[in-house]
């Protein structure tokens, strides 16, 4: 009876692109790792603002003259609007750090669309 190695399977996430290539490469690993986190908490504002812009419109329309829902439903507006320039400001500033200091994660940062392909 021949005795062979046991045979090495890679495990590969398909949330971290390039997953396979990086698990000799934890810096890589770690870059894909915050990239990916990054881009979550990207899509959540993004769908986060889009609910609220929805809902302040709604309350826009909905005033019926009165003052005091037009004056909320103006700052629900304005705060849907800020929080959305804020996230982007965030995202600009990070590459912008990234690309001054040389950290290497940050200065590759980019918006990704998640998919299943």
């Amino acid at each position: 009876m021949e005795l062979t190695k046991p045979v090495l399977a890679e495990v590969n996430n398909p949330i971290f692109k390039d997953s396979g290539k990086n698990i000799k490469d934890p810096i890589g690993f770690i870059n894909n790792f915050i990239q990916g986190l990054f881009t979550l908490f990207m899509l959540v504002g993004v769908l986060y603002f889009a609910w609220h812009f929805i809902m302040g419109a709604y309350h826009y329309m909905s005033t019926e003259g009165d003052k005091t829902k037009l004056e909320t439903a103006k700052q629900e507006l304005t705060h849907a609007f800020m929080g959305i320039i804020i996230l982007f400001s965030v995202f600009a500033l990070l590459k912008l750090i990234g690309f001054i200091f040389g950290i290497k994660g940050l200065d590759t940062l980019q918006l990704t669309w998640p998919s299943l392909i």
